[in-house]
């Protein structure tokens, strides 16, 4: 089969796009924790050799290859400059979410069992690693020293190993799950599997010719934004990074870089409808929408379509961390299936999907229920400190669903949020964000021995309209009261997916901030 492209390994991909595309621009939303003196504006060549110096300064700490080195840190570009410098060193990355939470990143250090820690003072003083011996493994701060290391800046210079793509089978990159049903798992991607995630993004890109910059808003601890960057430096296509979802942002972003393409996860996506609806200039060159891992609310698709270039389509990926993108649909005005539910079809000679029973021994004929399933080259070797989730050869999404006589695949729910009197949550959730623009986010949330309880955030915090409430909840099954909450408020992912088990147990304890509106 051959070596992996140097274009799609992060150790030898920066120094090959300053190579190939020396003066293509990165437009940053802020300034580089480590390097601020860079500014917001870089090109390729300044990556490449930010990549470099930073590998260096790892190297020179002590940091060596085949050593895990686990990133904490605030939201901000240099989480994937730091990424791309640790496997220039030789060491594998560990992306972890500096939000998660003490137990979370108490586990995630046991498990991973990095050589070092990376993040910055304040996060340290949050309390994030109280349940991380100060001792052991040695930090390195950004920006200022913190209680129990130095600056990653005031490092010596190190030797790096030759500027060589690593073995297929070498462990690349460890990012986490989402950690929408709990404790976010750590997941280990080879070099063979991340550019199996990588592939197919370069190849869309090339059939498409889509040339124009590159507008992305991904937590930079996701794999997603990884391998976002992968794809762009492979392509030489300008970039836009964006760390801050809020709508003003957005505009300010819009408004700089005048994408072509614009990536974000739908839930952001949804809080930029306001922005579509009132400065649509701002989105009128934009060709084509793309967003990951989870379906898209028919309401946002329609929305940005609207505002976007004549004939702009808009791209929804399903898959996972674990997976890379399972099945795509690409939304025209008018054309395809019109189901919200739908995600589309498997990538063809890349991925495959079925929808079976659990002991995935029987796969279920068209419109039947059941488990989905997923294959890919883009399929993770395994977790670490945990079992995998394949499951007769198959990966298991954990979601259900059906293949549609059409043969799409429809998403329903994930597995875990089973139980209530709804077919579908998420496809109740789409009905009521149809019938009321005024939210920006309403979630079912299963409560036990309870009905389902709405969580909803409305534009500006304006007060919940109860009128049309009521319309928009015609025909469903018996709902709790809805509960209306700030967006700032809602437990998220570092992808800003609502936590539905963290939001049931703030509910039923009281702990959930709520929004008092009269």
């Amino acid at each position: 089969m051959g070596r992996i492209r140097a274009t799609l390994a992060l150790a030898t991909a920066p120094q090959e796009a300053a190579r190939r595309h020396p003066g293509v621009p990165i437009h940053l939303d802020q300034p580089l924790d480590l390097f601020p003196e860079a500014g917001d504006v870089l090109d390729f060549a300044d990556f490449a050799k930010l990549v470099d110096r930073t590998a260096t300064l790892l190297a020179g700490a002590g940091v060596l290859p085949g050593n895990r080195v686990l990133i904490a840190k605030r939201a901000n570009f240099d989480v994937i400059l730091l990424a791309f410098a640790c496997a220039r060193a030789g060491a594998v990355p560990v992306l972890t979410d500096a939000d998660a939470g003490p137990a979370a990143l108490g586990l995630h250090v046991r498990r991973g069992e990095p050589a070092a820690i990376i993040t910055d003072a304040e996060t340290e003083a949050t309390g994030a690693f109280d349940e991380v011996p100060h001792r052991m493994p040695v930090r390195l701060y950004v920006g200022k020293p913190g209680r129990f290391g130095d600056c990653v800046q005031d490092q010596p210079a190190g030797e790096l190993p030759a500027l060589l793509v690593p073995p297929r089978d070498a462990p690349q990159l460890v990012t986490h799950s989402s950690g929408t049903t709990g404790v976010p798992k750590l997941v280990l991607h080879s070099v063979e599997s991340f550019a199996g995630h990588v592939r197919p993004q370069v190849n869309f890109l090339r059939v498409v010719r889509l040339r124009g910059p590159y507008l992305t808003c991904v937590s930079p601890v996701h794999a997603r934004a990884v391998s976002g960057m992968l794809t762009v430096l492979a392509t030489g296509l300008p970039l836009g990074f964006m760390t801050n979802p809020d709508p003003r942002n957005a505009e300010r972003m819009l408004a700089r870089v005048r994408p072509a393409i614009v990536e974000t996860m739908p839930n952001a996506f949804i809080r930029w409808e306001e922005t579509a609806e009132q400065h649509p200039e701002l989105l009128a060159q934009v060709r084509m929408f793309i967003s990951s891992f989870d379906a898209a609310h028919p309401r946002t698709i329609q929305t940005l379509l609207a505002a976007g270039h004549p004939g702009a389509r808009y791209l929804q990926a399903y898959g996972q961390t674990e997976t890379g993108p399972i099945t795509i649909k690409l939304h025209r005005a008018g054309k395809g299936c019109t189901d919200g539910r739908c995600v589309g079809r498997p990538v063809i000679g890349h991925t495959k999907v079925r929808v079976s029973d659990e002991l995935n021994s029987k796969r279920l004929g068209k419109d039947q229920l059941g488990l989905i399933y997923g294959k890919s080259a883009g399929v993770i070797p395994s977790y670490l400190g945990q079992s995998d989730e394949l499951v007769a050869g198959w990966w298991s999404m954990g979601d259900v669903g059906v293949v549609s006589s059409r043969g799409c695949l429809h998403l329903y729910d994930r597995t875990v949020d089973r139980g209530s009197a709804l077919e579908s949550l998420l496809r109740a959730e789409d009905q009521i964000l149809d019938g009321m623009r005024q939210l920006t986010e309403a979630v079912l949330i299963p409560m036990p021995g309870g009905l389902p309880v709405p969580l909803v955030c409305t534009r500006g915090d304006r007060p919940l309209d109860r009128a049309a409430w009521a319309r928009a909840t015609a025909g469903l099954p018996d709902l709790a009261p809805p509960v209306q909450c700030r967006w700032e408020d809602v437990p998220h992912t570092a992808t800003w997916k609502v936590k539905r088990l963290e939001v049931a147990s703030k509910l039923a304890s009281g702990e959930l901030i709520r929004l008092d509106v009269r």
